[in-house]
């Protein structure tokens, strides 16, 4: 008897695993992109993707020069793959909503300098009282997402926080001017505008026009920009010039010395948050009626009302009327 033709062979349904790959592919647009979020390389995302769309039988996007661009059945996989991200995350949060335990892990996002300053102490004063209690500091100053779990508690200065999160304002937070005893004996007699400076990079427009007219006059004046507040902060104490710093960082600094008013236009208030649906767990629960108690104590730090005796002022520019 001659030989049936090979059945063609059936396809396979996608898995919950397939479409967290898609999607990341998807927002990132190419697979390099996807491969960092995924924390994989790119051979092996690639090789998802050829897996994914060989059992399903479906190309999910096309190869262009701009970019993997989803197709029509592309576009409907992240749909629902956004939908599926959406209620995972929702799940978490429910869940661990529920957990009455004083134990497990809690990631906690704060400032850089905080971080590096203040969390330790108060991450070792917290698990002397809650020993089964595990916290993770995460440095940064941009918004978070409570709602993906990105952080259990953030600890951020802010004019508004997210309506969707909860929490408790704590106090002022302000910035001030700063700079070495050295440079400052050294320094001619200008105005605030005039001296060097030491900056944070993306904060010369918070200065227009209360300090320089300009976004590129304050670039002119600029001598030293880094990421990292601690770099900037170690500039100026080696001399560099002034530096602009949260009055908690530059007041602590026995190598600075504040030279302006904190700068009320830029006035913010800290603030300890969380999602709504973790204030009843435990751990979080503890770990922010502890921050709001901590925090509070030294309101005067935040706020910028510790200014030493050796503190001195420079002149703002003339025409600033605030």
């Amino acid at each position: 008897m001659p030989e049936s033709p090979e059945a063609p062979e059936p396809r396979r349904q996608m898995e919950w695993s397939d479409l967290a790959i898609l999607l990341a592919i998807g927002r990132a647009g190419s697979l390099s992109g996807a491969a960092r979020s995924l924390g994989r390389t790119h051979s092996t995302v690639f090789r998802n993707l050829r897996a994914i769309e060989e059992k399903t039988g479906v190309r999910f996007f096309d190869h262009l020069d701009s970019g993997y661009v989803p197709t029509d059945a592309g576009r409907v996989a992240l749909g629902y793959a956004e939908r599926v991200e959406g209620e995972f995350h929702a799940l978490g949060l429910e869940v661990l909503g529920l957990d009455t335990r004083l134990s497990g892990r809690i990631r906690v996002t704060c400032p850089e300098a905080f971080a590096e300053e203040h969390a330790p102490r108060l991450a070792a004063r917290f698990q002397r009282l809650h020993p089964e209690v595990r916290i993770d500091v995460t440095p940064g100053h941009g918004a978070v997402d409570l709602n993906k779990r990105e952080a259990e508690i953030a600890i951020r200065a802010t004019r508004a926080p997210p309506q969707t999160a909860f929490g408790r304002r704590i106090c002022p937070f302000r910035f001030a001017f700063y700079g070495a005893p050295a440079y400052l004996d050294a320094a001619p007699d200008l105005p605030l505008e005039e001296h060097p400076v030491c900056l944070i990079e993306g904060t010369v427009n918070w200065l227009v026009p209360a300090v320089w007219p300009s976004p590129e006059a304050g670039e002119e004046r600029a001598v030293f920009q880094c990421r990292a507040s601690r770099a900037v902060q170690n500039a100026a104490a080696e001399g560099l010039g002034l530096t602009f710093l949260p009055c908690y960082v530059g007041d602590a600094d026995p190598r600075l010395i504040r030279v302006s008013d904190p700068f009320e236009h830029l006035d913010m208030d800290l603030w300890v948050l969380t999602h709504p649906d973790l204030r009843n767990t435990a751990r979080v629960r503890a770990l922010m009626s502890f921050l709001y108690d901590e925090l509070a104590a030294k309101a005067d730090l935040w706020g910028g009302r510790r200014v030493r005796t050796d503190a001195r002022n420079f002149r703002p520019r003339a025409n600033w009327q605030g």
